[in-house]
């Protein structure tokens, strides 16, 4: 068969032109499967339409017993899935390579982007008013990007559950037999319905607990969800695919049961110890690997392709005499005078201030003020009833006594209301585009601590809420695990730690997209010195024996400087770089996109 598939076969694309049949050829991406590798499984979400080039497939659907009814043989040239373009799905069976297959696959997502770019598709197709659907956000995933796509979803393996699932079965005939035993009929009755009822609530807490254990992947970061419901905690962490030095899994020696229903740890290394992940009892902890890792590839060509169109863009730019704004100040930031407070954002009691560059301020939560302040205010308003009392029900001789006590106490409860609301007021957490700082201050100079932190330092950034109060009162901790660095830095007892949290993985992106803006910049300015010194001096022509040079066509490479600030020093690597590049019309669609892990089917309780 070919290894190419003209859209005029297929009945969808019929009625379009050729041009529009192109621009959907442009979108498809084409993966290659191994005999025995399954290409979707049933019940997993249809990502859109499948159009086989080479190889044979099976498709079969698992039954509740376990076994496979077989449905169909499908061969090259034939597509599925069509329906999926269009509106989300599932699959309601399995297809596996029958021999090395290779297809060609057009995502819900490329034809909604397609759509949008020319709706005379749409309109060719059938849906001339129709609005491609925005893409539904995951509930325990809220913060996802706009930029960003889940790759997996998945909890940990099923065995996580069936190994404690036990203990309630096993008390379930135990409380019978003792209904059983007893001859009264009520109490027969009541352990009878416990006998159900308490293994049956253990069953659903121990299912709970499992399911609120969620590991994400995505192209741009990992992130892990543990959640405990008894002590009520939550732990949200996140690994950026940049922090990624290593992944390593590792089945568990003495554990027969990892061979057998292929589970093991996964451990996600990064630059700093204190930034690891551990991912245990995971399902197919290989292909895990894998996609962390092939992903992570995905993640740096990307890097790559973007670095390459912002220095043609600069370099279009200089060629037609264009402006930069590279002297422009950030966005939201202040050129008049020191940053200030945004209006409405600074009240007595704020837990969190705009400022007008753009940076954010963090207090502490406000039980932490009022817990500290409790009992100074407490001495106040009692010196204050007792000052009234000494002038209205206390005899004169004994005011001498009462009132001094009373002076005494207020202005020892105000000294110690002021010192506390001052400590808490000057304990603040700092979140910049560059930098995020923590301030510990004490009154009258006893301690002026101000630690600073590089944004692009962070390796791995996780909340931590744990607690009755802290769950009503939505307060937690922050920890911010550094390169090279033993301690993690904290923010403790800080209003909504996951926004937190979310804050500075934004200002991480950020920082990684206008880092790359910068080096284009310098880049452009070091080509244009360079054209510039060519076009003043004498033009060389190469001897007439030199060697003829090959162009070099290759794919776009990522500019490896080890000072990300400072862009590199000979242009010829540059030239080099620009010479390898892609075609204008080359996209990121070159690249070989990482697959989806697809959890099997047999790695869920249900089956």
């Amino acid at each position: 068969m070919q290894e190419s598939l003209s859209l005029e076969r297929i009945p969808l694309f019929a009625t379009l032109s050729d041009s529009q049949r192109q621009r959907i050829q442009s979108q498809l991406e084409r993966e290659s499967y191994r005999a025995g590798e399954d290409i979707f499984v049933q019940g997993a979400p249809a990502e859109g339409m499948l159009l086989l080039l080479s190889g044979q497939a099976l498709l079969f659907q698992s039954n509740e017993d376990g076994s496979q009814t077989p449905l169909a043989t499908v061969s090259a040239g034939r597509g599925l899935n069509q329906e999926a373009l269009f509106a989300d799905a599932r699959q309601s069976a399995t297809m596996r390579a029958a021999e090395p297959v290779t297809l060609l696959k057009l995502t819900r997502t490329r034809l909604a982007q397609l759509l949008r770019e020319d709706p005379d598709i749409g309109a060719a197709l059938g849906m001339p008013s129709a609005e491609p659907a925005k893409a539904s956000i995951n509930p325990q995933f809220a913060e996802q990007r706009e930029d960003e796509e889940i790759l997996l979803q998945t909890h940990r393996h099923w065995w996580a559950f069936a190994r404690i699932a036990w203990l309630p079965l096993a008390l379930m005939p135990g409380i019978w037999l003792g209904a059983r035993a007893l001859g009264a009929q009520a109490p027969a009755l009541l352990l009878a319905a416990l006998a159900l009822a308490l293994p049956g609530l253990a069953l659903l807490y121990l299912y709970l607990e499992w399911r609120n254990d969620l590991v994400i992947v995505t192209d741009q970061r990992i992130i892990r969800i543990n959640r405990t419901i008894l002590a009520m905690y939550r732990q949200v962490t996140q690994v950026g695919l940049d922090s990624v030095h290593e992944v390593n899994y590792e089945l568990p020696p003495y554990d027969p049961f990892a061979r057998v229903f292929r589970y093991g740890a996964v451990i996600v290394k990064t630059a700093g110890a204190q930034g690891n992940l551990e991912l245990p009892l995971m399902p197919s902890p290989a292909r895990f690997q894998s996609l962390i890792m092939d992903n992570q590839q995905y993640f740096e060509n990307r890097k790559a392709q973007r670095h390459h169109r912002l220095v043609r863009a600069e370099m279009q730019r200089m060629m037609s005499a264009e402006p930069t704004n590279e002297a422009m100040p950030a966005a939201g930031q202040d050129a008049d005078g020191p940053p200030r407070p945004l209006s409405g954002s600074n009240g007595f009691l704020s837990t969190r201030i705009e400022m007008s560059n753009g940076d954010i301020v963090y207090r502490k939560h406000i039980s932490v003020w009022a817990q500290h302040t409790a009992l100074p205010l407490l001495v106040i308003l009692a010196s204050l009833a007792a000052l009234i009392l000494t002038f209205t029900l206390v005899a004169p001789d004994l005011r001498v006594i009462t009132f001094p006590v009373a002076m005494v106490a207020l202005l020892a409860g105000s000294l110690a209301c002021y010192w506390l609301d001052w400590d808490w007021r000057n304990d603040v957490y700092i979140i910049s585009d560059d930098t995020i700082t923590l301030v510990r201050k004490r009154p009258f100079f006893l301690e002026n601590l101000r630690d600073q932190i590089l944004v692009e330092r962070i390796d791995n950034v996780e909340s931590v809420t744990s607690g009755l109060f802290a769950a009503l009162l939505k307060y937690g901790d922050v920890r911010m695990s550094l390169v090279g660095a033993d301690e993690p830095k904290l923010f403790v007892k800080v209003p909504r730690p996951r926004e937190i949290q979310q804050e500075i993985s934004r200002r991480q992106h950020n920082k990684s997209l206008r880092r790359a803006r910068f080096d284009a910049m310098q880049q452009r300015k070091i080509l244009g010195e360079f054209m510039g010194d060519s076009a003043d001096s004498p033009a060389q022509t190469p001897p007439a024996d030199a060697p003829p040079v090959a162009a070099d066509n290759g794919g776009v490479r990522a500019v490896n400087n080890p000072d990300r600030n400072r862009p590199p020093r000979l242009p010829r690597k540059i030239i080099a770089a620009q010479r390898q590049a892609p075609q204008p019309g080359a996209s990121l669609r070159s690249q070989p996109r990482p697959q989806r892990l697809r959890p099997s089917a047999k790695n869920s309780p249900e089956t």
